[in-house]
């Protein structure tokens, strides 16, 4: 395994040489073994195929395997989450249950239903940025100007 430069992201690229495996990998780059299915699933490797010598593997930072994690279960969610409307719809506009209510005079709400099924908030929370990422954003949106003197920054802050 040899080392890349660093990106700007700091993320790690690493050259795969002969010998080499994911759990390796993991165990070298992140000091757990066990995280070698993280490193596929960033890298889009079929983990049932060998990894090839001279393929290069993105490792990224913690802050960034989390946003693509999160970004990923926010897609999924949202996914179920119109599978889930959909067949309740479905469901709720079935002869049976409209039989069934009509017997046992229950008034169906069904948009209330549907919206206490409804996962978006889930997976608007997982969209939500993380703490760095707004603190990065606060940093790159600040009027800080790294030409000023340190001198003057104290002088400002006393």
């Amino acid at each position: 395994m040899s080392t890349l430069p660093l990106s700007e992201s700091l993320a790690k690229v690493i050259r795969i040489s002969a010998g080499d495996s994911l759990s390796n990998i993991a165990s070298q780059v992140l000091g757990d073994y066990s995280s070698w299915r993280e490193i596929a699933t960033i890298n889009d490797i079929d983990i049932f195929k060998a990894i090839e010598i001279g393929q290069t593997l993105t490792i990224p930072t913690k802050e960034e395997a989390e946003r693509r994690f999160k970004d990923q279960a926010a897609i999924e969610i949202n996914g179920i989450n119109k599978e889930v409307q959909s067949r309740v719809k479905e469901i709720l506009n079935s002869r049976e249950v409209k039989t069934i209510t009509k017997l046992l005079g229950i008034n169906v709400d069904q948009d209330k239903i549907l919206k206490d099924l409804d996962l978006s908030s889930i997976s608007k929370s997982l969209a939500a940025p993380t703490k760095a990422e707004r603190i990065r954003k606060a940093l790159k949106t600040s009027s800080y100007e790294p030409e000023v003197p340190v001198w003057r920054l104290i002088d400002w802050v006393l």
